[in-house]
């Protein structure tokens, strides 16, 4: 009965995660319809924030900004963001790294194209390393030195949300009466974005969140605090050896080895196995309550 159940939880997570992921991050923060008329992108306060997971702050209907283009940002104009220090903070104190697991995008983009039928590769566990060399290089040092944004430049999902849909429409800006992607601004650099684009859908469909294991600095960020956060993962019982929970992980960990992995999104797939809970570290309690 208990595995009958556990079934039927994580199918009804599976379906919430995918609205969560498709209305909230994806949706929302990109309703600027009025782009469509004005031929800008909103520049207005809400922009000056940003959401907990990927969003070109290029994107023709973006509201909010991208928290690394945001990072990036106050490196090139060597302040403290305190703001986004407080807000990817709190969230990660409380819930780890889940907001990879239920609100970004491009993360669930990576989901759905690992289906399509194709030879799969499993990626080196070595390579999720690589993240923290984006974050600290492309993300802080070299806009910190240069004052350009390099993680912007070089970003997938912001060729695919920004770059290719201004490209594709490429209005006439009403203010210069001139197309808005001039023929001078498309060369070596877009051409670049393009190819690193093509590649990482190449990956997509062979191996399992290949940006989210090995490049992306978000998910650096966020996986400082899965050790530390309110939100947990507990395993119970002896493990059977079976390897369901690798095999259905996003990201191709083994829960027992070790429940409160760096690289952990929280999508909770894995409570599908009957010794799998989420709990919760009560600061008021002596113990932890587990709640599923």
């Amino acid at each position: 009965m208990k595995n009958e159940n556990s079934r039927n939880i994580y199918f009804i997570l599976r379906k919430i995660r995918s609205y969560c992921v498709v209305c909230i991050g994806l949706i929302l923060p990109n309703s600027y319809i009025k782009v469509l008329s004005s031929k800008q992108i909103y520049d207005g306060p809400l922009k000056q924030g940003c959401v907990p997971f990927l969003n070109c702050h290029a994107c023709p209907t973006a509201f909010m900004s991208c928290p690394i283009g945001i990072f990036q940002h106050f490196a090139a104009i060597r302040q403290i963001p305190f703001f986004l220090f407080g807000l990817l903070g709190s969230i990660g104190l409380i819930f780890g790294r889940a907001a990879c697991g239920w609100l970004c995008p491009f993360g669930w983009i990576q989901d759905q194209l690992y289906k399509i039928r194709s030879k799969k590769v499993r990626i080196p566990k070595v390579f999720s390393n690589f993240k923290y060399g984006f974050l600290a290089i492309f993300v802080f040092l070299l806009p910190l030195f240069t004052e350009v944004h390099w993680f912007s430049r070089i970003c997938p999902w912001g060729t695919l949300s920004a770059g290719i849909p201004w490209m594709l429409w490429n209005p006439v800006d009403p203010l210069r009466g001139e197309p808005v992607i001039g023929p001078d601004i498309v060369g070596w650099l877009f051409v670049m974005k393009i190819s690193i684009l093509l590649l990482f859908v190449v990956l997509f469909v062979m191996s399992k969140r290949p940006f989210c294991r090995t490049v992306c600095p978000l998910g650096a960020i966020y996986s400082f605090f899965n050790r530390m956060s309110i939100m947990r993962m507990h395993v119970s019982g002896k493990c059977a050896g079976c390897d369901q929970c690798v095999e259905i992980c996003p990201v191709e960990i083994k829960i027992s080895d070790d429940p409160n992995s760096p690289a952990c999104i929280r999508c909770l797939k894995c409570t599908i196995c009957k010794n799998v809970s989420v709990q919760w570290m009560l600061s008021h309690e002596p113990g932890i309550k587990e709640i599923a």
